[in-house]
Parts: C-alpha cells; sequence; structure tokens
C-alpha cells in the first residue's frame, strides 16, 4: 500500500521549514490508486519535549472525527439495530417536545434544526470541568425551539452529532469508545488510533499551539471530551488504513460504502451536501469529498478527489499553519496538468 518516495517532489522543501527553530508542524500524505506517493510529518509535535512529528504522531482530528461517527451508524443500520428514519425519542430518554420530530438521518447529515450550544458551554477557563455529551443533551433539555423544522435544510451542528453519539450507544448497547475500536480502528488496521479519554490514554499525542511566534499551549477547552462531534485521535499511518478501508468495503459493503457519499435530499427539495461525515465540494471543476476540523489549535482534513482516485491528507497542530493550505498545495502539483 506504500511506495517509498522515489521523486521528491517540489513542495517537500517548501513544508520542511516546519523543522526550524523548533517549531509545532505538519503531516501530509498524498495516496493516488489505492498507493501511497508521499507520506512524510515535519515540525515538532510537543515542544516541551521536542519530540517530532512523524507518521505515527496522532492528532486530534476535531470535526473529522464525524465521519467515524457516522461509519459506527452505517454499521449499526446495517446491523439492523437502527433505521434511518427512526425519532430519536426511541433511542433517548426524556426527548423534549420540540425535539420530538428529529429523526436519525436529520442528525447524520445536518439537519435537525438544534440550535448552536457552544457559546453557551464551551470554555478556554482551565477552572472550568470538561464537558460531556451528556451535558450537550443537558443543555438542549433547556431549550424550548429548534432553528427550524427538522428535515427542512441543512445547517451544521456539532451538538447533533453529540445527540448521534448517545444515539449510537443506545441503540448498540455499547459506548462509542468500545464500538468504534472494535467495529471500525481495528477492523481497519487503525492499531494506535483512539478516542480521547481523561487523563488522556492518547499515544504519541501532538500538542496543539496557537499563532507564531510565541506558539503558547492552547491544548485546552472544556469541549475537549466531547465525544460523537470530535474525540478521534490518528496518525498519518492509521488514515493510510483508513482510506484503504473505505476503498476496498473493509468495515462495510459496497452498496453501504455508496450511500455514504449518496446525496439525500432536505424537505425543501434541496440537495445536501453533507453525507455520511463528509461533504461533497468543488476543486476547480472537479468533484471533492472532503471534511475539515479545527480545534484548540489543531486543523486537519481529509479529502478525496474521485476522478483522479487520489485522496490528499493535511493535520497541523499549530494555528500558524493551515492544513488546507497544504492539501491544495499538494492537489496543485499532482493535478497540474489537469487545471
Amino acid at each position: 500500500m506504500t511506495s517509498t518516495n522515489s521523486d521528491t517532489p517540489p513542495f517537500d522543501k517548501k513544508f520542511a521549514r516546519y523543522n526550524e527553530a523548533d517549531n509545532p508542524g505538519l503531516a501530509v500524505m498524498a495516496i493516488r490508486d489505492g498507493e501511497t506517493i508521499f507520506k512524510k510529518g515535519y515540525g515538532l509535535c510537543n515542544l516541551e519535549t521536542k519530540a517530532k512529528i512523524d507518521c505515527d504522531t496522532n492528532f486530534r482530528m476535531a470535526s473529522v472525527s464525524k465521519q467515524f461517527t457516522a461509519m459506527a451508524v452505517a454499521i449499526i443500520e446495517d446491523q439492523g439495530k437502527i433505521s434511518r428514519n427512526d425519532h430519536i425519542s426511541q433511542y433517548l430518554s426524556d426527548v423534549p417536545e420540540y425535539m420530538q420530530k428529529i429523526q436519525v438521518w436529520h442528525l447524520t447529515h445536518h439537519l435537525s434544526g438544534l440550535p448552536d450550544y457552544g457559546d453557551a458551554l464551551w470554555s478556554s477557563d482551565k477552572s472550568k470541568p470538561l464537558l460531556s455529551k451528556e451535558d450537550v443533551y443537558n443543555y438542549y433539555k433547556k431549550q424550548h425551539k429548534l432553528d427550524f423544522t427538522a428535515g427542512e435544510r441543512y445547517e451544521y451542528s456539532n451538538g447533533g452529532y453529540s445527540l448521534l453519539a448517545l444515539v449510537i450507544e443506545s441503540a448498540a448497547a455499547q459506548s462509542l469508545i468500545e464500538f468504534s475500536r472494535e467495529n471500525i480502528f481495528l477492523p481497519a488496521g487503525m492499531t494506535n488510533t483512539a478516542i480521547i479519554q481523561y487523563p488522556s490514554n492518547i499515544k504519541n499525542q501532538a500538542i496543539s499551539y496557537g499563532e507564531w511566534p510565541f506558539f503558547e499551549d492552547i491544548d485546552y477547552n472544556t469541549g475537549n471530551a466531547l465525544l460523537g462531534e470530535d474525540g478521534v485521535y490518528t496518525s498519518l499511518n492509521d488514515m493510510e488504513s483508513w482510506i484503504h478501508a473505505i476503498d476496498n468495503n473493509v468495515l462495510v459493503n459496497a452498496a453501504t460504502t455508496e450511500r455514504l457519499f449518496a446525496p439525500v435530499k432536505a424537505t425543501n427539495g434541496d440537495t445536501v451536501k453533507y453525507r455520511y461525515g463528509w461533504e461533497l465540494a468543488k476543486y476547480h471543476s472537479m468533484d471533492m469529498i472532503v471534511h475539515g476540523g479545527s480545534w484548540v489549535g489543531f486543523n486537519t482534513i481529509t479529502a478525496k478527489l474521485p476522478e483522479k482516485n487520489i485522496w490528499l491528507v493535511g493535520f497541523s497542530n499549530t494555528e500558524a499553519i493551515s492544513s488546507s493550505d497544504s492539501v491544495i498545495t499538494m492537489a496543485k502539483y499532482y493535478l497540474s496538468n489537469d487545471i
């Protein structure tokens, strides 16, 4: 699956500057036709220990975690333990009246109408306790209305994916952490990937930092322990295995893989760009399947250009370096004759 980097692309020299001056950095990967054609880390994953970023460094995926949560939904759907049209009240207790019409697929595709909770609950104050997905649900229990009728239109919802984690746990009769480990990470060969628990259970963990030139350690927020919407830590090597699992239907059959990326329609008739943890976008005139994430200094992105069968991955542990820009840089090089 992995090839040697026999021809060093020009972006390697550009990214190599992150190795200078003991700064945080970047990890990038490109896969074409199932073969890894570039994979490398730059800079430090921990400024205190001076540990370097490599292909086994585990980065917080932030919202890229949602594709693993959505895969868990697809798996339990295939197991017959849940239906996309089930109301969440079948799996969650004490669902308030205003949320009664929310269905599982509304959460998966960001159609729930749930209001944003971040301003009310997130804080970088280290004296405040970490939140749980149950805390998010309790917040919603105290609200009185949706922003719009469930299913009507798309609006990205972190809180919806926290509730989706609770739905998964109820339907599977298992914690999201254990279900993901047994049904996703281990079968895919992602042996070093984990969902965060505190105290930290993450091996080879990158620490995140703020902007240049101070690179303050900003790796704390009360939302750090939230699962479903966030919480997955993984590396380039394990992301390589994840991509291989998707491309080769390792976790689900071909029909379900197709469903992961298939469009759905909101009740207003609009095609929803968000699939099972993936978003349909454009790179020039080409379709791109992509998801990015950003949290406490981490920023991550995984993207596929189906027309060219190319996957591009970028992880950064500082606000000073854009993983999205790194992926665009790689795309320009690998598609230089096609755009």
